[in-house]
């Protein structure tokens, strides 16, 4: 019965820093957060949902990252409303708190799956849970990028930060197209891997046929400069699919949002503790 007692506490506290794994982004924010708190968080989500196997159900928490839908019910629905990210009875995502908490990045990142309303609280609160899990991982990755793409061109961080305001003609010639061709973003004969595309993004407002508005043609690709058409298609993307509406308080293009809210040792150091 100790031994029991015992374990189920050491998997409470492993799980309560999956929470802070799986619920935050890997920001000075993020890491600073009292893992009691968290812990208690789990207690209560975990009574809520009226689970009577504890050891069994904190096993399912540790190994979230890996769900391909929710193993525990209304636990993520709990959980985000806890932490005051998501209003249950509302079905809604207090998206400044969001923005707040864990940085623009990870906003920006989910911003359009959290306004995807669903009346059914506990799946609306699971999809946008998953999504911030996904930004937490995806815009380091977009980030690593786009550092080694900045080294490889020389580029500096002012004028990356130039971005942000929608240029028409790229600041740093073929910057774009070293990331795209990091991140896999073209098939061999230039046609989109969509699925990197949002990866690295996050999920877009259109659809993948919408946005296919943006996609220059085939004649154009052959006859004009590569990274300068790459670059076309990248920004036509952007405003098409998250950044022209202007209902977004911390609204940004998606790579001066994790450019600005991320710094190179921050992000090195959770690249090694993530892999």
């Amino acid at each position: 019965m100790i031994f029991r007692v015992a374990s189920q506490a050491v998997l409470l506290i492993a799980a309560a820093y999956c929470i802070q794994m799986v619920s935050s982004a890997a920001t000075t924010k993020a890491m600073e957060r009292d893992v009691g708190s968290d812990t208690e968080i789990l207690r209560k989500c975990l009574h809520e949902v009226g689970s009577n196997d504890v050891v069994g159900e904190l096993q399912k928490v540790a190994r979230y990252s890996k769900w391909t839908s929710e193993e525990i019910p209304r636990f993520t629905r709990c959980l985000a409303s806890m932490k005051r990210w998501f209003d249950a009875d509302e079905s809604k995502w207090n998206k400044q708190q969001i923005a707040d908490d864990l940085g623009a990045d990870m906003f920006n990142y989910c911003r359009y799956e959290l306004d995807r309303y669903n009346e059914d609280s506990c799946e609306f609160a699971y999809t946008g849970l998953r999504c911030l899990k996904q930004a937490e991982l995806y815009t380091l990755e977009t980030y690593k990028n786009i550092l080694s793409c900045a080294t490889e061109l020389n580029v500096t961080m002012k004028e990356l930060q130039k971005y942000a305001a929608f240029p028409t003609k790229e600041v740093v010639p073929c910057l774009f197209q070293c990331l795209a061709e990091k991140m896999d973003f073209y098939t061999p004969t230039y046609e989109w891997n969509f699925d990197k595309w949002v990866k690295a993004f996050g999920p877009t407002r259109q659809d993948r046929t919408a946005s296919n508005v943006c996609k220059v043609s085939p004649e154009q690709i052959n006859t004009r400069d590569k990274c300068e058409w790459m670059y076309e298609e990248y920004n036509c993307l952007e405003r098409l699919n998250y950044n022209t509406d202007g209902s977004y308080p911390m609204e940004t293009t998606t790579l001066s949002a994790v450019i600005t809210s991320k710094k190179p040792d921050a992000v090195e150091a959770a690249v090694k503790e993530a892999s």
